[in-house]
């Protein structure tokens, strides 16, 4: 099953990037109707897929000639470019290329269609007509068909599932679906890309990946997750990525039922993170944000492990508010620190003394004005207790997460360009995959985020700053 969901996820990619292609072909000069893109491709689509992706490709919305002036901005666009469109004029199959230069809508999709053990993709390309009499055709390896003003492209039993919806007015599809309908609900109307990602999906499709989509993957996860929305918006230099998910809590268990999730909290602690931090994490519960860092690290987590595991519950007694988890340079390993606030000082020092012997002599520890820290280096505590510029300083951060609501379960901020540096400087720049993809990721100077939720649902909003 792997080995053929990693192909479709594959194939998935490329066909993607190709209807992004539009993007860029349309020239439309027309103004934004200040609504969200034509959607009727979830019509077409199973209430239960595992991975939805769509694109507004409609070039008289402005945010759509947004997205395609900062993709230009990418080096690797335009040769990614030439590479897409000679793979969609395969022989015998060049339908999509032409359909693409005049739809509004287009997009993927991968579920199950039952009675196999193997999942099956479905690529939809809106064409603005009906196609009376039109008969199935092979299109590669794959076959297509017209379902309504749509060109479908997919295993001739994805196309027979598609017709049925159309059919049926989309009852049972996934834009009929209550979970899922909600949740694009909370999306913004000036996305370009959005979608939908269930549980199985992220487990089955992402997480298994390894890489960038196994981390993907990792984070996207919750013990109680349904499924989760996302939608993708550009303007100016900035790109900003809304995900909002639906989760179970009836599907908690273990230490998810004692309530490891974030709890809101009102973030005061950034103001105090040294202005030269590579990244900030800011949360109110610290279990859950230091094992997704983990998860997240992977092969890189070994500094930070002594802060986890056995030390879980006297770091709780040291930091039973809200936290924040600073990353600042420094070379063989960046130095990990834990900052938080306390109105009890000689309680939090007593607290640090109750660290087991061994943890004292790893980790370096201080008190003083009603903070408390815990660092992997002593650098750590050194960089925090400082004077001069803080994070909350500086225009990356105001562009960023500046302008978070007071009431957030997390706040997340990266200095991206620091990170690459640090990263050149440990080794990173022996990687070939890392020298063949440089110039695209020195584009990107900061990434901001912030979340919000409930029991029952979570919003993340997430900001790229991208040098033009």
């Amino acid at each position: 099953m792997r080995s053929r969901a990693a192909a479709l996820g594959a194939a998935g990619a490329v066909v993607v990037l190709a209807i992004a292609l539009l993007l860029l072909l349309s020239g439309g000069d027309g103004t934004s109707k200040g609504t969200p893109p034509a959607s009727a491709a979830a019509r077409l689509v199973p209430a239960d897929a595992l991975v939805y992706v769509h694109l507004s490709t409609d070039g008289h919305r402005s945010e759509t000639r947004a997205a395609a002036k900062l993709a230009n901005a990418f080096p690797s666009w335009p040769k990614l470019r030439d590479a897409i469109v000679t793979r969609l004029q395969a022989p015998g199959c060049d339908l999509a290329t032409k359909a693409l230069k005049s739809a509004d809508e287009a997009a993927l999709a991968i579920f199950d269609t039952g009675g196999s053990a193997r999942a099956n993709s479905l690529v939809l390309v809106d064409t603005g007509k009906q196609h009376p009499g039109a008969k199935q055709r092979g299109c590669g390896s794959l076959s297509s068909s017209y379902v309504g003003t749509f060109l479908a492209i997919g295993q001739p039993e994805s196309l027979a599932l598609a017709a049925k919806l159309a059919k049926a007015g989309g009852r049972g599809s996934l834009a009929e679906a209550a979970g899922p309908r909600q949740m694009f609900a909370k999306l913004p109307a000036d996305r370009v890309v959005d979608g939908w990602l269930s549980a199985d999906g992220v487990r089955r499709l992402l997480a298994p990946q390894g890489g960038l989509l196994g981390v993907v993957g990792t984070l996207f996860d919750q013990a109680t997750l349904k499924g989760a929305a996302f939608g993708l918006a550009a303007a100016g230099n900035r790109a900003k990525l809304t995900v909002a998910s639906q989760l179970d809590p009836s599907l908690a268990t273990g230490a998810s039922k004692a309530g490891s999730g974030f709890k809101p909290f009102h973030p005061t602690l950034a103001s105090a993170v040294p202005a030269d931090a590579m990244a900030y994490l800011g949360v109110s519960n610290l279990a859950p944000a230091l094992q997704r860092l983990l998860a997240a690290a992977g092969t890189s987590a070994g500094s930070f492990k002594p802060l986890v595991g056995s030390l879980d519950r006297p770091l709780h007694k040291i930091f039973p508010g809200e936290v924040a988890i600073i990353l600042t340079a420094a070379t063989p390993a960046p130095v990990l620190t834990l900052l938080g606030a306390t109105k009890d000082e000689a309680g939090a020092r007593q607290a640090l003394t109750a660290l087991p012997v061994a943890v004292r002599k790893t980790l370096s520890t201080a008190v003083w004005d009603g903070k408390v820290a815990v660092a992997t280096n002593p650098k750590g505590i050194a960089a925090v207790k400082r004077d001069g510029k803080h994070l909350t300083d500086l225009a990356n951060w105001q562009l960023s997460v500046g302008n978070h609501p007071d009431l957030r379960s997390s706040l997340l901020f990266l200095d991206f360009s620091r990170l690459l540096t640090l990263g050149e400087e440990t080794g990173l720049s022996a990687s070939s995959a890392y020298r063949s993809a440089k110039a695209d990721l020195q584009k990107v100077r900061a990434i901001g985020a912030s979340t919000s939720g409930t029991s029952s649902e979570s919003t993340a909003e997430i900001s790229l700053l991208i040098t033009p």
